[in-house]
Formats: C-alpha cells, sequence, structure tokens
C-alpha cells in the first residue's frame, strides 16, 4: 500500500494533483486505513498511469471520469470501452501525423537559416539553384507552398511539386 506521497514520488504527480483525481472520481477504489489516510494499490498506480496518458492525448477529466464510470458498471460496458479507444486511437494517429508535418516545417526553417546564417544573409536563398536544395528539403518546401492544389515557384523559377 502507498501513501499519498509515495503515489507522488513514484508518479511525479504533486499530492494536490492525487488528491483531486480521487476527489473527482477518478480513482474510485482507493481504500482509506483507520486514521482515514488514503491507500493506494498497484492497480491505483495503473489507473494513475493511465489517466496520464489520457491527458497527455488532449482528453479532458470529464471524458476520462465517463471511462472510469464505465470500468466501474463492469462487463456491460465493454463494447462502449473498446470504443472509446479506438475513436482515440484514431485522434491520436491524426494529432501525430500533423505534428509530424509541424515538425518538418521546423526542420525547414532549421536547414533555411543554417544556410542564411553561413552566407551571412537569407538572400542566399534567393540565388539557391534548385539542385543545391537537398531533396528533403524540397519535398518538404513543396508541401509548405501549397495551396488548394497550387504550387509556389520556388529557387529561380524551378516548381517542386513533392
Amino acid at each position: 500500500m502507498y501513501t499519498v506521497k509515495d503515489v507522488a514520488e513514484k508518479t511525479g504527480l504533486t499530492q494536490y494533483t492525487i488528491r483531486y483525481y480521487a476527489k473527482e472520481g477518478l480513482l474510485p477504489k482507493i481504500q482509506r486505513n483507520k486514521n482515514g489516510v488514503r491507500q493506494f494499490t498497484e492497480s491505483d498506480l495503473e489507473t494513475i498511469y493511465l489517466i496520464e496518458c489520457l491527458k497527455n492525448c488532449g482528453m479532458k477529466i470529464k471524458e476520462i471520469k465517463k471511462f472510469i464510470d464505465w470500468t466501474l458498471e463492469g462487463d456491460s460496458t465493454i463494447d462502449e470501452r473498446l470504443k472509446f479507444f479506438q475513436e482515440k486511437y484514431i485522434e491520436l494517429k491524426e494529432r501525430i501525423s500533423q505534428m509530424e508535418e509541424t515538425l518538418d516545417a521546423i526542420r525547414y526553417k532549421i536547414w533555411y537559416y543554417q544556410k542564411a546564417v553561413e552566407a551571412g544573409t537569407v538572400a542566399v536563398h534567393d540565388k539557391m539553384n534548385y539542385s543545391d536544395v537537398p531533396e528533403e528539403m524540397r519535398k518538404i518546401k513543396g508541401r509548405m507552398t501549397q495551396v488548394k492544389g497550387l504550387v509556389n515557384i520556388c529557387y529561380r523559377g524551378e516548381d517542386y511539386d513533392a
């Protein structure tokens, strides 16, 4: 059995956060000792881990509480829980894809400014030939310049259609 302090040390969460989760009904199976002190089990730690994962994927406490309530209802809510996680999985995959696009744009800008720093000016890009741009950067730039299917002309008149 663990105390709130123990759980805070193990998880890196504050004691306030752990108490908040308990108060909100996210940890409904927590027991108390004869002095009223919360006592956490390994199972409670797993639940806290899951809560943190769900929060990290953008879920609100209200949504997490709904899932916790379903678990308390038992097998009658298995279908709802499966659908819940399938939907969250799809949403998270979409967000990851968007973040990868964002990461590519930032990588492009790092390359762009590294070249500018080496040359002492951003004008270096105005004089750069298409073949001087690494293929990966051309692809990223091509995605960045697409507007409703149109591709801007970049690097001395060359299109890059990724």
